[in-house]
């Protein structure tokens, strides 16, 4: 850059400049114009500015310095090199003006925003010769504009930084990381546990304080370096700047989790809720801002499958998990255009009676080279791919039809329904009730032949989804189960709203029932319970003999269901449990029938 001007007031006789004439004409126009006006002369190393000009800096009359600290004194240092580029680019001739927005500091210490205009003179021969221009206060505009860029990039229910804010921080930082590989860093994915339950019990502005109180005290325990950002709307990333190892990651994740695990008091309720955290440490290789971010997601996500409350920390099984979910989901997709699925059906059975009730239908694929896969080992990869709901409108179908085949050719051994599981996916498809309906219809079958079956998990989550599509369904005459009750914490006043024919007592308590004696109480407690609400009850998960001869004696069970009964078999060995029911009606040969052998 040129040498450091002496500023001069525009008044001040300059007997350097080339022509009286034309300072006399410069005089003339600074006086009369509102904008701010500057030059600097080449020959004389000086600078005059206009009234405005002098004004804009905090000068007041008769108090202008005449020393050579012009750009020292009022152009803050984080713009002095944005100044810089611009004068070289004039001086040069690269450009034949240039403007450039920066801050100056008032003689009072305050900071405004300008916008420097600039252009050069030249002589003849090409010298420079002078460098003038304006300079105009555009601070009102320029802070509304990083107010807006800064809103752009805020969550505006906790003011913290949003996933746009955070891409740039986290791209930031790896470019950094490129650079010079430590202190290494780490991307954090945090969930709230059970937050969608807290907003649909208890409404959204309760939910939104939890969010502000959980914020709060994540915070606490994060460094000053440290970015937390809300990514969706019970999902936070962390961004750690600097560690050391993964221990120190894990100690933080343990901290965060010590200050969830008191209640959160809102609005004159205690909450409780928890963390699941998964975790992303960045090393030595090249990885983009998405990549890690759906690395710590994946992470995050196991953590949510195990039960939650919990941190899970990135490798590669994750990779490789991904990869075969992927190879699933395509296989899927075919299997279901080659007939590879198939129904194994499971018996439940009336304890007392000791007569076949119904069975509960459970999807097999037929894998070409794995062999015969049960639903729990691709169910999941389904539900997240979305093929879950063709998935179940195949097996609707299905099922409907063996029903229909089975009431024509057993007609004395029915009654008989058959319960079909349901996933949260399927339950908040816009078309569900109607295929059911419709596939009752083209089957000519009565409706309370069907039994729906939600999880407990996924019927409370959903519950605003799944309350109005079950009622429909119950007002059809389809009969609806809660799977697995006793395993979450479903609400009185939820269960109340389900509109349920039975539950189903989780397998975890029946497994106690013959040396627990806290087990026995709780099967039968829940059992009394759900008569009182005129519900029936299904206890499943028997496996021994003991089992059943102990739930037979508890006054508020009827049906049983487990392995003991039968495993879950082909329609063959189902037609041949109901010729059996047929031929000997109002008893089995057994708690086992000899017809559903283990297998």
């Amino acid at each position: 850059m040129l040498a450091e001007p002496t500023l001069r007031p525009y008044s001040t006789p300059v007997s350097t400049v080339r022509t009286s004439g034309e300072h006399e004409a410069w005089e003339v126009a600074a006086s009369a114009s509102i904008e701010a006006l500057w030059y600097f002369d080449i020959a004389t190393d000086e600078v005059c500015l206009s009234p405005r000009a002098l004004e804009l800096l905090g000068y007041g009359q008769g108090d202008v310095p005449v020393d050579g600290t012009l750009v020292q004194r009022h152009v803050h240092s984080a713009d002095v090199a944005s100044l810089q580029r611009a004068v070289a680019q004039v001086v040069r001739g690269t450009l034949t003006h240039a403007e450039v927005e920066l801050r100056v500091v008032t003689v009072s210490g305050a900071i405004r925003w300008t916008l420097v205009r600039m252009r050069a003179r030249r002589e003849p021969d090409g010298t420079l010769s002078l460098l003038g221009g304006s300079l105009a206060d555009v601070d009102e505009r320029k802070r509304n504009e990083l107010q807006l860029r800064d809103d752009a990039r805020r969550d505006a229910l906790t003011s913290l930084p949003n996933r746009l804010a955070l891409a740039e921080r986290l791209t930031a930082r790896i470019a950094r990381a490129v650079k010079r590989p430590l202190p290494r860093f780490a991307v954090l994915f945090v969930d709230l546990d059970r937050f969608k339950q807290v907003n649909d019990r208890l409404g959204h502005a309760t939910g939104d304080a939890l969010l502000r109180a959980s914020v709060e005290r994540i915070k606490a325990v994060l460094g000053d370096d440290d970015l937390l950002a809300r990514v969706g709307g019970d999902e936070f990333v962390i961004l750690l700047d600097s560690i050391l190892d993964e221990d120190e990651v894990m100690r933080l994740a343990e901290a965060m989790h010590e200050v969830m695990r008191a209640l959160v008091p809102l609005t004159g309720r205690d909450v409780f809720t928890s963390l699941s955290i998964g975790v992303r440490v960045y090393g030595d290789e090249l990885a983009k801002a998405g990549e890690l971010l759906n690395d710590a997601d994946a992470a995050m996500y196991d953590a949510k499958r195990q039960g939650g409350a919990r941190t899970v920390v990135y490798d590669e099984r994750f990779h490789r998990k991904a990869v075969d979910r992927l190879r699933v989901q395509s296989e899927l997709a075919y299997a279901l255009r080659r007939g590879e699925l198939h129904v194994a059906y499971q018996p439940i059975f009336d304890v007392k009676e000791k007569r076949l009730r119904g069975f509960e239908a459970l999807v097999r694929w037929h894998h070409p080279v794995r062999g015969v896969l049960s639903a729990a080992e691709f169910v999941d990869d389904a539900d997240e791919s979305g093929l879950i709901v063709l998935v179940g409108r195949w097996m609707l179908n299905e099922v409907c039809a063996q029903l229909a085949e089975w009431r024509r050719d057993y007609p004395d051994a029915m009654p008989v329904c058959v319960s079909i599981n349901l996933t949260d996916r399927e339950i908040v498809d816009p078309g569900f009730t109607a295929s059911v309906e419709e596939a009752l219809k083209r089957h000519d079958l009565p409706p309370a032949c069907l039994v729906i079956e939600m999880s407990e998990a996924a019927m409370t989550a959903n519950a605003e989804h799944a309350i109005p599509a079950l009622r429909r369904l119950r007002e059809l005459g389809v009969q609806i189960q809660m799977d697995g009750f006793g395993r979450g914490y479903t609400s009185l006043s939820v269960l109340r709203r389900m509109p349920l024919t039975a539950i189903k007592i989780d397998r975890s308590y029946i497994a106690g029932v013959t040396a627990d004696e806290e087990s026995r109480a709780m099967v039968s407690t829940i059992g009394a319970f759900a008569r009182a609400l005129g519900l029936g009850v299904v206890a499943e998960g028997v496996e021994t003999r003991e089992q059943a001869e102990v739930l037979a004696t508890m006054e508020n069970l009827s049906y049983v269901q487990g392995n003991h009964f039968g495993m879950p078999n082909t329609n063959g060995a189902a037609r041949a449990l109901l010729a059996e029911t047929t031929r000997a009606p109002g008893r089995t040969n057994g708690h086992v029938p000899s017809v559903t052998p283990r297998r």
